[in-house]
């Protein structure tokens, strides 16, 4: 893994200041702690694997979209994700692409969501695994968790696997999911996540928490609030061994 340069901190979060430090590498900021085997591997073994002949192969494109997902204002043009993936195959003595976006955009468009889910749950394993035994809480791996709701562009598809609220009239809502997320104290990597529609039936936060449970071993302690206190979870938890701190719930 590379180290990270600080930026100047005025005026800037942390999440800010981390972002930049990736940012400001010359070409593609996360080609240096993404290697492109795992990539390749990965969307190999999920049969997702394209462009390994072409300039817009899995891997850069990867590598530009995560660029991309970080940065604001003009940043987030394809032509600036374009830009970033000539700058790199210069460097690193390769034929750059033309200005044109349109063949990074279809490429783009070929990111399939299961692989990327298991390099975000290869990647949180690979962090925890080396972080150092002071970040730890009496030995265990601290992983929170909580939910949130997001919104999403109005399209035919999006509406059909997250409709909006059955309250607002057609046309003036946008698509509604709901998210569970577990994140590493120790780290801030995001272990797992789990989306699902807004409404209807096993889509509230402890339904979708209950995919993620394979996520927890002996080693971790979970926290979350009163909200998933239930004796079922609690349960479940406990029969894998896993500790466990909430409040309680009322009930």
């Amino acid at each position: 893994m590379t180290s990270l340069s600080t930026p100047p901190t005025r005026g800037k979060n942390t999440f800010t200041v981390i972002a930049d430090s990736f940012l400001h590498d010359p070409g593609l900021p996360f080609a240096s702690v993404l290697d492109a085997a795992s990539i390749q591997r990965v969307f190999r073994e999920e049969e997702a694997l394209f462009g390994q002949e072409d300039i817009f192969s899995t891997e850069i494109v990867l590598w530009a979209f995560l660029a991309q997902v970080l940065r604001d204002g003009k940043g987030v043009a394809c032509s600036s994700a374009v830009a970033d993936i000539a700058t790199y195959l210069l460097q690193t003595g390769q034929r750059p692409p033309s200005g044109d976006t349109g063949d990074y955009c279809r490429a783009r468009a070929k990111l399939k969501l299961t692989p990327l889910q298991r390099l975000v749950r290869e990647v949180s394993r690979l962090l925890e695994d080396r972080v150092a035994a002071a970040w730890l809480w009496k030995g265990l791996h601290a992983k929170l968790v909580d939910g949130f709701t997001f919104t999403m562009p109005d399209t035919p598809e999006n509406q059909a696997a997250f409709p909006q609220l059955r309250a607002q009239r057609p046309g003036v809502g946008f698509p509604l999911a709901r998210a569970c997320v577990v994140l590493s104290l120790a780290t801030a990597g995001v272990c797992d996540a789990a989306l699902g529609p807004y409404e209807g039936k096993e889509t509230g936060e402890t339904a979708l928490l209950r995919k993620l449970l394979e996520t927890f071993d002996a080693q971790d302690v979970v926290v979350f609030d009163r909200y998933y206190c239930s004796f079922m979870m609690l349960a479940l938890l406990s029969r894998q061994g896993v500790h466990v701190c909430a409040r309680l719930h009322r009930c």
